[in-house]
């Protein structure tokens, strides 16, 4: 009998639509790390314009900027978060802290009769 687990996914909306998210966080985070939109892109495996797009969403849903861009030139084009994008992901971490760890205790308490050791 295969054995049940329990996953979450947690993202926050403004007036219905997505606002930010862990992956959303992961994207951000990325951009810091490589100071690039391109870079962080790749290292998330999807296509620059996908991670465009979803930072171009959160700032429209959030009402902020989130990444300043440079133009290319001498020194060469790049990315940095704001402020803001800051708050937010250390935010979101604060937030999310624990909840996977909750939600695995939770399962035990609960689905105690439906692990492998209780099934009938």
């Amino acid at each position: 009998m295969p054995a049940l687990e329990p996953h979450i996914n947690i993202w926050l909306e403004c007036e219905g639509q997505v606002a930010l998210s862990g992956w959303r966080v992961l994207l951000m985070e990325a951009i810091a790390e490589t100071g690039s939109i391109s870079a962080a892109a790749e290292r998330m495996q999807v296509p620059y314009r996908v991670a465009w797009n979803k930072i171009k969403e959160m700032e429209q849903h959030l009402g902020v900027e989130l990444v300043q861009t440079r133009i290319g030139g001498a020194d060469g084009g790049g990315a940095q978060l704001s402020p803001a994008a800051e708050t937010y992901i250390q935010s979101y971490r604060r937030f999310s802290a624990g909840l996977e760890e909750w939600v695995q205790q939770r399962f035990a308490e609960v689905f105690v009769a439906c692990t492998p050791s209780h099934a009938p």
